[in-house]
């Protein structure tokens, strides 16, 4: 009877024994598998968060270089505008003369600038300087460069003010008459062109 009894204590120490290896066996496993479980989650997310943080930097580079953009964009708009608005100013009537087809005036007109100092004296004497910046209102005023306008005639028109007609060398009847006016410090200044019927200083 005793020996039985031992042998069943001895049974059921062998039992919890193992049962507490057996637990301690799960926990470990249990442990292990958190731990893998935790460092793949983990290390996924690292990779993500960088392809994310890559990603958001390619996003937001093209936005760092938009102000840029933009403001090149509205520069140019804003010069579109400017020659739009150049454009609108110029003003143009029918001819209130004979052989006058249309006058044209153009507010945005500026002096041309000068190399004389001092007091003004108009020079009408082809070559000398005065003459050579009349020249040069005349092309401002009607578009024809210097190298291909004919300058018909050019006098004096009061105090400080001149007129001038001028035509392209290979249109010779599309003439126009320019008024100029002088503007110490700054040369002279076109005040208005008017666009001749025909040519009556040439021809």
């Amino acid at each position: 009877m005793s020996d039985q009894k031992q042998s069943r204590s001895e049974k059921r120490s062998k039992r919890r024994k193992t049962n507490r290896i057996l637990n301690t066996a799960i926990v470990v496993v249990i442990v292990l598998i958190v731990i893998v479980a935790y460092s793949i989650f983990s290390g996924g997310n690292d990779e993500e968060e960088a392809k994310e943080t890559n990603t958001t930097q390619q996003t937001e580079s093209p936005k760092d270089k938009s102000p840029n953009k933009k403001q090149a964009d509205s520069k140019d708009h804003h010069d579109e505008d400017q020659d739009d608005k150049k454009k609108k100013e110029v003003i143009e009537e029918e001819g209130d003369e004979p052989n006058v087809d249309k006058n044209i005036k153009d507010p945005s007109w500026e002096p041309i600038g000068t190399e004389q100092t001092g007091t003004h004296s108009s020079s009408f004497d082809m070559g000398s300087v005065d003459w050579n910046e009349k020249v040069q209102a005349l092309s401002y005023a009607t578009g024809i460069s210097e190298d291909n306008m004919i300058v018909w005639f050019i006098k004096g028109a009061g105090p400080d003010k001149a007129i001038g007609t001028v035509s392209p060398k290979d249109s010779q009847n599309d003439a126009y008459r320019v008024h100029i006016k002088w503007v110490d410090g700054e040369g002279w200044k076109p005040t208005k062109v008017q666009k001749l019927i025909e040519n009556d200083k040439g021809m």
